[in-house]
């Protein structure tokens, strides 16, 4: 899991990560983190400036039952409506290569550990199935 672009990140917003191993995601979530990252920056950088709010830092964002799990501290509500949006968007994005998805699992049974959001060819590939 994880890939070598996210790299990128720890260079683009280093204010912003605790450390180098707090991303582990697949590929196909990467722009929706830039994103998330490049929105919080601009709203922190404007916020800061005219209130107390606490700078955020990122603890853990992860891959996990389909989605982003992500772990964080400070910031303000919207910092908390940025991540909850960037939550919902990768329920809808292939993990793989950010193509529109849906919610697939590895077994017949839904076990909930076994799921990931794919788009059509990487669920055939990876021998997923449709959750109904």
């Amino acid at each position: 899991m994880g890939d070598n672009k996210f790299l990128k990140l720890y260079e683009k917003f280093p204010s912003l990560l605790a450390k180098e191993s707090v991303i582990k995601s697949e590929p196909g979530l990467y722009l929706i983190v830039e994103d998330m990252m490049a929105a919080i920056k601009t709203h922190q950088k404007i916020s800061l400036e005219k209130s107390n709010s606490i700078p955020v830092i990122f603890n853990r964002i992860e891959t996990k039952y389909g989605g982003l799990n992500i772990d964080y501290c400070g910031g303000d509500e919207i910092v908390d409506h940025i991540v909850e949006f960037t939550k919902k968007i990768s329920y809808k994005t292939c993990e793989m290569c950010g193509g529109k998805g849906n919610l697939y699992c590895s077994t017949k049974w839904m076990h909930w550990s076994n799921k990931k959001t794919l788009c059509n060819k990487h669920a055939v590939q990876l021998f997923y199935y449709t959750i109904t």
